[in-house]
């Protein structure tokens, strides 16, 4: 499993500092976000990136797009800037509306748009993964399944993060189903308390365990959400993060 940040843990940060940071803290590569650091569309910036990760040897281990299925926007941009990034995985939203309060029509337009941009990305190689968020389709275990199975394509899957409102147990369980269904990418990788955020280690017995049920998917383990946004604590949690998975 390699492990890595999400460059968007440190927004005001270049991408040079983020390559640095990720590279001291002895990780593996970086998820490079879409909103701040490699905007959709712009190819000479996402070429850029992507060569300044991997001259630092490290890899561009997806690219963490802010296209949300269901809403009607362009899928293009986004692909092109992932293949300018040279990586193999996009990862998406599934709309803007949780499954309980979604209708008919909010799961047939993410469906559809995502069949779409799925079918565009597999013609390049590059997977497609919906970020497993709140507020959209992929906010739960059940609704995540539901929505993979109805979009039906091989290079569709999801990544996973903890549920806040979830027991231990319950988010082992999630991980372990994942990983049944072949559809598990990656993990968004942080510990929370309640609205605080706490270092890595805090939450460390509890990724244990999500970690052991992960590994036959070999996803990639993701730091996010920084405790103060401190590149020092990111540091420190670099560290609890490869024990983790040293630990597998």
């Amino acid at each position: 499993m390699l492990t890595g940040l999400v460059s968007v843990t440190f927004r005001k940060l270049t991408p040079e500092k983020i390559v640095y940071l990720a590279k001291e803290a002895g990780l593996d590569g970086i998820e490079w976000g879409g909103d701040i650091h490699c905007p959709p569309g712009d190819i000479q910036t996402a070429r850029k990136v992507g060569a300044l990760t991997r001259g630092c040897g490290l890899t561009v281990i997806s690219y963490g797009s802010y296209y949300r299925a269901g809403l009607g926007g362009p899928f293009e941009q986004v692909l092109e800037s992932a293949i300018a990034l040279g990586t193999e995985n996009i990862r998406i939203w599934a709309g803007e509306t949780g499954s309980a309060q979604a209708n008919r029509d909010d799961w047939i337009r993410v469906t559809e748009e995502a069949r779409k941009a799925s079918d565009m990305a597999a013609a390049r190689g590059i997977s497609v993964s919906f970020e497993y968020h709140g507020n959209t389709l992929t906010d739960s275990l059940p609704s995540a399944e539901r929505l993979l199975a109805e979009v039906g394509r091989e290079n569709v899957f999801t990544y996973w993060q903890p549920h806040p409102c979830s027991s231990a147990e319950d988010n082992v369980w999630s991980v372990r189903r994942l990983v049944e269904l072949k559809k598990l990418k990656n993990l968004h990788v942080f510990s929370w308390e309640g609205d605080d955020r706490m270092p890595l280690a805090h939450s460390e017995e509890r990724w244990r365990r999500c970690l052991s049920e992960a590994a036959p998917s070999d996803p990639a383990l993701l730091l996010e959400f920084v405790k103060g946004d401190d590149p020092s604590q990111m540091l420190e949690d670099a560290q609890t993060l490869i024990r983790l998975r040293q630990g597998i």
